[in-house]
Order: C-alpha cells, then sequence, then structure tokens
C-alpha cells in the first residue's frame, strides 16, 4: 500500500498519461470493453474490502456482473448515504486510514458537504487525468498555469526547470489578494470557475490594465452565459474550452476541439435515471449515477451526484473523441424553485429565460419564501433600460403562479468556495444579506461541487 508524498510523483502519472492518450484514441465499443473489464475488478475489489459494500451487495450479484448494464439492480448511492457513510470507515476499503489516504471534501453547495479520500495510486491516476485535460486543451511545456481555487497543489519536480509552472490564485481571499496573484502569476493558461475568472478580469478592466499573455481558459464547475463567456475571452483574446468534473468521481467529460463534452468512458459508468426509474447508461435525460472505475481507497458505486444530464449517441465529427455527448448539464437536482402550491420548478427551467437576453452577463435566483422569486442580474454598460421589465415578463410567462422581482446588481456574492449559486434558495436567518450590496460583501471568501482544480488534488 502506498504512502502519501509531500511532492508529486511523476512516474505513475506519465505512465497512466500515456494509456490514458492510448485508450481515448480506441474505437468506443473498445472502450466499453475496457469499462466491462475495469468495472468487474471494481465491483469485486469493493465487495471483498469495503464494509458498506460487503452489506449492501450480495455474491450472487457481484458474480452476475458483466457490464454496465447489469448495475442496475444495483443499489444507489445517494450523497446522504454517503455522508454518513464516509463520517467512519464504512466506505473505506480495507487497509485505508486517514494517515494513508488523502482527503478532498466538496463545498456542502447541497447542503451536504461530502468528502472523498484517494490513495497514492488513486491520486496518480487522477493526476494523470487531469494533466490529459490541460494537454488535450491546448497545454504547452512552457505554459504558466493559474489555477483558481482554495488551496495551493503540490509542487512537482519539473517546475524547477520552468516546465509546467503552476501558480495559486487563493480563491478564499479578497478580490484585491486574487488581483496581486494573478498579476504577479504572470499567467498563459487559466484554469477555474467562471465567475471567479470573470471576477478578477472585472477588476483588472475597472483598474483600466491589459494583460497579455493569456492564449487559454479552460472553464469548469458551473454555467456560463455566451455574455460573460465573451467577455472573459474578448478581454484576454484567448480561446476557451470546458470540462465536467467533481470532486467525488473526477473529469466526467471533456470537450473537443469541436466544443462537444465527450464523456469518459474509461474512466467511469455514466447511468441516466429517467423520470419513470428506467435507467439507460449513456443515453437520455434525467439524473446521473457515476461510478468511478479506478478508485482502491474509496470506491463509489452508482453514486447519485446531484446533476440532471442529456446524453446523446456521438455524431461529433472532430475525429478526436469517440464516446456519447454530454449534451447539456441541466442543473443540480437539489436547485428546486418551490411555488406557493408545494410545486418545484428545476432552476433551470428559469434561468433558461434569463439568459437569452444578451445584455446579462451573471445572474442569481434567490428564493426566500415559496412562491416568490428574486431575479438578481449583472448587466452590461449599454443594456436597454427596460430590459429588467422584459426578463420579468420572460420568467413570469415560464412561471406564471410566482410572484417575481427583478433587481440589477453591481456584484453577485459568491458562496465560500467562490462559486456563484445559479439558484439559492434562503432560510430565513439568511435574510438579504446575500446580496451585492451589502457593505460586507466585497472580499467575502471565494469556491463548490466541480471546481475543476479542486477536483484534482483535493486538499492539499
Amino acid at each position: 500500500m502506498s504512502r502519501l508524498r509531500s511532492t508529486i510523483n511523476l512516474v505513475p502519472v506519465a505512465y497512466h498519461l500515456a494509456r490514458i492518450r492510448r485508450q481515448e484514441r480506441l474505437p468506443y465499443g473498445a472502450q466499453r470493453h475496457i469499462q466491462s473489464r475495469l468495472l468487474r475488478a471494481l465491483v469485486r475489489h469493493a465487495h471483498a474490502n469495503v464494509p458498506h459494500y460487503r452489506r449492501v451487495l450480495t455474491p450472487a450479484q457481484v458474480e452476475g456482473l458483466r457490464t454496465a448494464h447489469d448495475l442496475a439492480g444495483f443499489p444507489v448511492l445517494d450523497r446522504t448515504d454517503l455522508h454518513e457513510a464516509a463520517t467512519g470507515t464504512e466506505l473505506l476499503a480495507d487497509g485505508f486510514t486517514d494517515a494513508n489516504t488523502r482527503a478532498a471534501t466538496t463545498s456542502g453547495s447541497s447542503g451536504i458537504p461530502i468528502t472523498i479520500r484517494n490513495s497514492e495510486r488513486d491520486l496518480g491516476y487522477l493526476r494523470a487525468t487531469y494533466l490529459q485535460d490541460m494537454l488535450s486543451n491546448g497545454l504547452r511545456p512552457a505554459d504558466r498555469i493559474a489555477y483558481f481555487r482554495v488551496a495551493p497543489f503540490l509542487r512537482h519536480p519539473l517546475e524547477r526547470a520552468g516546465v509546467l509552472r503552476g501558480f495559486h490564485i487563493p480563491t478564499d481571499r479578497t478580490l484585491d489578494e486574487q488581483v496581486a496573484a494573478f498579476l504577479a502569476a504572470r499567467p498563459t493558461f487559466l484554469i477555474g470557475f467562471p465567475n471567479v475568472i470573470a471576477s478578477v478580469v472585472d477588476e483588472l478592466r475597472r483598474r483600466g490594465l491589459a494583460h497579455e499573455g493569456v492564449r487559454t481558459v479552460l472553464f469548469g464547475g458551473e454555467r456560463l452565459t455566451p455574455t460573460a463567456r465573451a467577455h472573459i475571452l474578448d478581454y484576454f483574446g484567448a480561446t476557451h474550452r470546458e470540462v465536467y468534473a467533481s470532486v467525488e468521481v473526477f473529469t466526467i467529460a471533456r470537450t473537443c476541439p469541436r466544443g462537444s463534452l465527450h464523456l469518459r468512458t474509461t474512466d467511469l459508468v455514466v447511468e441516466v435515471e429517467h423520470e419513470d426509474g428506467t435507467v439507460s447508461v449513456e443515453d437520455g435525460q434525467g439524473e446521473i449515477l457515476v461510478t468511478r472505475l479506478r478508485s482502491e481507497a474509496m470506491p463509489l458505486i452508482r453514486y447519485r451526484l446531484g446533476d440532471r444530464v442529456r446524453i446523446t449517441p456521438n455524431d461529433c465529427p472532430c475525429g478526436v473523441a469517440a464516446t456519447p455527448i454530454v449534451r447539456e448539464v441541466v442543473g443540480r437536482s437539489e436547485d428546486r424553485i418551490v411555488a406557493a402550491d408545494g410545486r418545484r420548478y428545476y432552476g433551470d427551467f428559469l434561468t433558461s429565460a434569463v439568459q437569452t437576453f444578451p445584455e446579462v452577463s451573471r445572474m442569481q435566483l434567490l428564493q426566500s419564501r415559496p412562491g416568490a422569486i428574486e431575479v438578481l442580474v449583472i448587466l452590461a454598460e449599454d443594456a436597454r433600460a427596460d430590459v429588467l421589465d422584459d426578463i420579468g415578463h420572460a420568467v413570469r410567462r415560464k412561471a406564471p403562479d410566482l410572484e417575481v422581482t427583478v433587481r440589477r446588481e453591481r456584484r453577485i456574492v459568491p458562496e465560500a468556495n467562490g462559486k456563484i449559486k445559479i439558484v439559492k434558495v434562503l432560510d430565513a436567518s439568511q435574510g438579504r444579506a446575500l446580496s451585492g450590496d451589502s457593505p460586507s460583501s466585497e472580499g467575502s471568501p471565494s469556491t463548490e461541487k466541480g471546481q475543476l482544480s479542486d477536483v484534482a488534488e483535493g486538499n492539499d
């Protein structure tokens, strides 16, 4: 059993990187064959070594599993179950402890913070996956990489030679401190939450500062309106790519040169649970269930991530990836707006009405009581005078039973992890302190589930 290291060991990273790159070029059928083989090994390992799976799986289920389609009879691991089991040793494999694993904790944006533990071998593969995400999106050896995240990464030996140098932009610090770290880093490749990067860009623009040299921005962890994306890219004169990832299961999908989000079939099993309760593998629309295939310390089988997705077969002409495409991440299933009669709307049902307005660069829906919402928007400087009225009408057409108020804000305050929740349901104690007009909002700590840079390492 490998011990944790104080620096990154590049040998396993290089080994896994070569294998990942080779497997990603295989036809889809060959990737599914690898997926089935790894899935069988994972389930046998989990049943033999993990207390939770020894309890919930039967020998017949384990022996009868051949492909991802056979998972349909297995129990689903919900976030609540994972949170409760992870507080003890129920989900840790035999021989693994807090001392020989590294923790990675989600922000708890759904109200349930999740801690995942990875072994050194798990991290070796994770780092290779993360590096491939960047390389496939145009990373060059001489790039200076700005990681927008809470904690810094471990260093790696090649940085002393100026290769793949990483710079930490601390998203739990004030905006001034983030800007100072950014300017000192002089980065050429950016990775992080879109809204965190957008805040830095806004401040640089306000100060009248130009920053040249950024070639690529790799967005991950949250949705971004086309206007906000263009705002960032126009400032840097950069190209952009995206990933769909989470702390719990690493990278789920990555964009190809044509912009399609292709699934990582040899790393995960992705199932879609439909509204009628049926389940399909890598196809359809519904809640996503994810099985991470390479995890010795804390296997996750059929984990309900909390997102709704729409996946279709591959029709992308990129020639780079052959796997199905995540057409849409519909949003957290917990992000529901509650109507006066108790009915619940998925957040995107309403946010889609706001995002159609090109004047909107950032937005947030706040709900402090059932049946009423506030739509907070940050608008372009040349926005029409009547755009707030038009936004209100558009939202009311979607949900005529809701009381809708639209307000223009200077700033939308991020969560403690730097990420702006698109839909936020407040309790009575939170009141209005989340408004960007609050005197204490400037410099409030900034992160959330799925920040790509947090996915890559955990809490180092």
